[in-house]
Order: C-alpha cells, then structure tokens, then sequence
C-alpha cells in the first residue's frame, strides 16, 4: 500500500485488559469492514488472566494483527500511546483509530466515512456519534463541567474531600450525591458537525495532520480519567481542529474492563478520586 490520500494506511489500536470476549467482538467488527487492508494494534495492558493468550489463538492466522503486550498495567494513556507509536512508526499509518476494546463498529463503510470526512474537513482529531448499549445515550460530544483553571482547583479540592470523608469511613453515611464523572452523556441526537469540542475516548481518530507533528495520542502523566479534556486543551493550544461527526457511528458497551476487577467499592471509589486528582493536576497545567 502507499501512503497517500487515495490509498492511506488506516490502522485501529485497541486497548485491551482482561475481557477477551469484548476485544474479540471488536476486532471482529473491524474485519467485517467493506476495506480489507486496515491494521489492528491489540495492546495487553498486563491484564494476567490468560484473556490475551486467547486473542492471540482467535485471531493467529490474521497476518493484520499485531498484539504488543506489556509488562504493568500502564494507564489508559500511556497504554494507547504504545499502540499509536507502533502504528505511526512501524506500520507507517496515515489514520491511527483508538477504540476502547467493547467498542463495535456500526457501518462497515466505517473507513470510507472517515477518509470521505478528511478530504472534507482536513481535521486533526475526529469522533463519531458513540452510542451507549446500556442506556442509548450519546457520549460525543462531551460537556465538560469546568472550563476555566479555577474550576479544576475547585475540582482538586472537592476529589481530595471525598477521599478523606471515604477514609474516615463516613462516605456512605454522607452519600454524595454527585456522579463522578468528566462530562455529561446526551439523550438527545446531534444533527450537525461540530468543532473544537471534547471528543469521548472510547474511539477516536487520528489523522496523518496529527499523526505528522504527535508522537503521542494522549498526554503522558495520568493513569485513567479526564483524558478526553486533556486532549482537548491541547489541541486547542495548538489550534489543531477536533471535529464531532453524528452521522459516523459506533457501539459502547462501557465499563467492561473495570467491570472486571473484583474490588470493593470503597476501594473502587478511592481509586477513581486518587487517579481523578493526579489527571486533573495534569489538566490544569493546560491552562495558560
């Protein structure tokens, strides 16, 4: 294949931890696409439970596949940004798509879609309409609750609260009533394009603008969390373009990965503010 606009390498990174079923359906999804010639990156992020081993069986005699694994559990982050750089590097991509492994893919002209958008639009960063499988929501695009550094200040300090009140052992006794969570799901259906917005990190493309001048997907220094508005800050202090495109779709499970671990909720709670605070930390650098 060359590398140019009438014939780009497209190539799909997958980060995949524990929950081999989910990684399989997706990879299947993508082989099911009217394009034949698209890669897929798998990366094992130290799930240690025998599910990577199974991919690599199902899916043994697709030269297309390349399954990285490493040696800890890297964060959502740091995981992806291994498969992106195999895939700008290695595989020479043009496009690089990052999918949560229990993202399905809705249109087997999914490539074709993007590349139509491209020639269009010249966007750097570019998500679709992903569509919840628990409740029909739609994730894309996010709104965020806090816009200015203050904001993330105040975020900080309410996290470190919450870990506190939960340390102590009175959090189910408060019961706070705030989810926890970076951005707001939609009921409703976009009917239009939409730029410079916060994209959803369960599947988003790259395009060779981004892929060009990035050796990173996502911004290094968080474990899991707030990825999505990281990203989003970024780009726009680099005023690269982030495009939301309704009429491209796809499936999200959601959650099946940290569904997986079997913790307490006390310890599960403790482990969202404690990674919520050190993304945020991170977030609020973005703001001049």
């Amino acid at each position: 294949m060359m590398d140019s606009l009438s014939n780009p390498i497209f190539s799909f990174v997958i980060l995949h931890y524990r929950t081999a079923d989910d990684t399989i359906k997706c990879v299947n999804s993508i082989l099911s696409l009217n394009e034949e010639y698209s890669n897929v990156v798998i990366v094992d992020n130290a799930s240690e439970n025998g599910s990577i081993e199974i991919i690599e069986e199902h899916f043994k005699s697709n030269k297309n596949i390349y399954i990285l694994k490493n040696n800890k559990n890297l964060g959502f982050a740091s995981g992806n940004n291994i498969g992106y750089l195999y895939a700008k590097n290695i595989l020479n991509s043009s496009f690089i798509a990052i999918l949560n492994n229990d993202i399905v893919l809705a249109s087997k002209d999914f490539i074709k879609e993007i590349l139509n958008l491209y020639e269009k639009e010249h966007f750097y960063v570019m998500g679709p309409d992903i569509i919840s499988e628990i409740d029909g929501g739609h994730q894309n695009p996010m709104k965020l609750s806090y816009r200015s550094k203050a904001d993330v200040t105040k975020e900080i300090f309410r996290y470190r609260l919450l870990m506190i009140i939960s340390k102590i052992g009175i959090y189910d006794l408060l019961k706070p009533s705030r989810k926890v969570r970076t951005g707001s799901v939609r009921k409703e259906i976009q009917r239009e394009i939409q730029y410079d917005v916060t994209l959803h990190g369960s599947c988003i493309i790259f395009s060779k603008e981004y892929i060009d001048k990035e050796n990173m997907a996502f911004r290094e220094g968080t474990f899991l969390y707030a990825e999505e508005a990281i990203l989003a800050r970024y780009c726009q202090n680099k005023r690269y373009r982030m495009i939301f495109d309704p009429f491209i779709k796809v499936y999200h499970k959601e959650d099946s990965a940290s569904n997986s671990v079997n913790i307490s909720n006390k310890k599960r709670r403790e482990f969202v503010f404690k990674n919520m605070i050190k993304s945020l930390k991170v977030y609020r650098n973005y703001f001049n």
